[in-house]
């Protein structure tokens, strides 16, 4: 465990959470709506993406981690946070698989892993950016303790919405 709440732990995968992940959130094409990556094809695609970037050296080695978010009353993986590091920065993403939405658990990981990482000296401020589209993405954010900074325009292609450049909002946390 990396950290959690009654509610939640963040932790690095296991193999057994492969299949959760995949059919709940990687491979759903509404998830990767605003993402910089189309939907998962295969299982095996999830599970190399997990191997890759969801181990305890990840983020020393490629400047980036995934957490996998449980749900500690039923051991659910539910979604994933993705940290990555720049210079004394980090970004915090997420993603909530769609049995689970509604339950505020975006915003209580996002809050759980931004504390986790100013408290253990990882990073000396947080931050996160959204498609201006994304308003749910934005609500968690803001329920979570992220504060809105900037509109940035063209930041990333989503290849669902036509590869077009998209703009964001860019959030900062505050404690």
């Amino acid at each position: 465990m990396i950290t959690g709440s009654e509610r939640l732990i963040l932790r690095h995968h296991r193999s057994e959470d492969t299949s959760s992940i995949f059919e709940n959130y990687t491979r759903d094409r509404g998830s990767a709506r605003y993402l910089a990556r189309l939907p998962h094809s295969s299982i095996e695609q999830t599970e190399r993406m997990l191997q890759t970037l969801s181990s305890p050296q990840s983020l020393a080695l490629v400047g980036k981690c995934i957490w996998l978010i449980e749900a500690v009353k039923d051991g659910s993986a539910v979604g994933l946070v993705t940290i990555i590091k720049s210079d004394e920065a980090m970004e915090i993403h997420f993603g909530i698989g769609v049995p689970f939405r509604g339950h505020g658990y975006g915003a209580e990981a996002l809050a759980l892993a931004a504390q986790y990482l100013l408290a253990t000296g990882q990073a000396e401020n947080i931050s996160s950016y959204t498609d201006v589209d994304n308003v749910a993405a934005q609500r968690a954010l803001a329920n979570a303790g992220f504060v809105f900074i900037e509109r940035v325009d063209n930041v990333y292609q989503a290849p669902q919405l036509d590869g077009e450049p998209r703009d964001v909002y860019r959030y900062q946390f505050r404690v």
